[in-house]
């Protein structure tokens, strides 16, 4: 297996992309002559004895032409993030987002970023920078520590003082300390990138429809097949098991959005469904098994494969391969 050596970052961008707003944090109190820069260069100074790392400050302007929930929105995202590399020479980009959807932004950017020669850490804050106990600059100083200290090229989630891998991770609770979780109950290699090969930093992507969707008790086919029914290009279902769950109706539904290529993605605690009578069928329609990945990689992934124009049969196989 490769393995991918830290590196310490020399140029970092810190991309305010919605966070600074949500932080109530002006651009200038970043600048490295603000009272963070000269904390930060104390800091670094005490570390390695003279301060290596550079940063410079930005604001994606563009961001705010589109909400979060607008399928644009991380492909803008995606691309601030790539003229930070290439335009501005940066090695490490420190992006400032809304932490309500971070792990969802992380994980889209690990797949849409896939190779990209430098380090991207995003993080937040859960307190604004003018409230007690504000975790606003722990996350940032420490975000800049770990550039300084070295990490591998890709994207990272950092949040009070955990360094997480976003495909693995998710929001567990809303307040307190550490709010995101990496799964450690997954049965695959420490470090096993499981990445989309197909697609890089450099592939051309459009926007994609993902709707997301959990079965409940009287959830009905009528409210199924009009979400279908609405122009997305994928929906993803959760259920807490499968069993007999999903009545007639439902299944021809699932049929109907299968046969017209919409891709129809299944989380379910039970991952080998084969086993029920129910489980075979939907194998059988063409519905895709999510496995063990987590809601948020797999809205990103979606994202990455059928915004890069892969069709079903190819979305499908990536799925499956992995």
């Amino acid at each position: 297996m490769l393995v991918v050596l830290p590196q310490a970052a020399k140029k970092v961008m810190i991309l305010c992309a919605g966070g600074a707003k949500i932080m109530n944090l002006c651009l200038s109190e970043l600048e490295p002559s603000s009272v963070f820069g000269l904390r930060m260069k104390n800091a670094l100074n005490r570390q390695s004895g003279s301060c290596v790392l550079t940063w410079t400050c930005h604001e994606a302007i563009l961001l705010k032409k589109y909400s979060v929930t607008d399928p644009e929105y991380v492909l803008v995202l995606r691309e601030a993030i790539v003229w930070a590399v290439q335009a501005e020479g940066c090695t490490g980009v420190l992006v400032l987002h809304d932490a309500d959807t971070l792990c969802y932004i992380a994980a889209s950017m690990s797949y849409l970023l896939s190779g990209i020669p430098a380090s991207v850490i995003v993080t937040g804050a859960l307190i604004p920078v003018n409230m007690p106990d504000s975790d606003v600059w722990k996350n940032i100083d420490g975000a800049m520590m770990t550039f300084a200290c070295g990490i591998p090229s890709g994207v990272h989630l950092y949040f009070h003082g955990d360094i997480l891998r976003p495909l693995l991770s998710s929001r567990i609770k809303t307040a307190g300390r550490q709010p995101f979780w990496e799964r450690d109950d997954i049965p695959c290699q420490v470090g096993a990138s499981c990445r989309v090969l197909e697609v890089t930093y450099r592939t051309p992507i459009k926007p994609v429809s993902v709707g997301v969707l959990p079965v409940f008790p009287g959830m009905g086919s009528s409210f199924l097949d009009c979400m279908l029914s609405s122009g997305i290009q994928s929906l993803v279902l959760e259920y807490d098991g499968i069993g007999d769950a999903f009545n007639l109706g439902v299944i021809r539904c699932l049929r109907r959005a299968c046969s017209k290529g919409i891709v129809v993605v299944l989380i379910s605690t039970c991952v080998g469904r084969g086993t029920y009578r129910i489980g075979g069928e939907i194998n059988r329609l063409g519905v895709v098994s999510a496995g063990y990945m987590t809601r948020e990689a797999i809205v990103g992934k979606l994202y990455a494969l059928i915004g890069s124009g892969l069709k079903y049969n190819q979305v499908r196989d990536c799925f499956e391969r992995e």
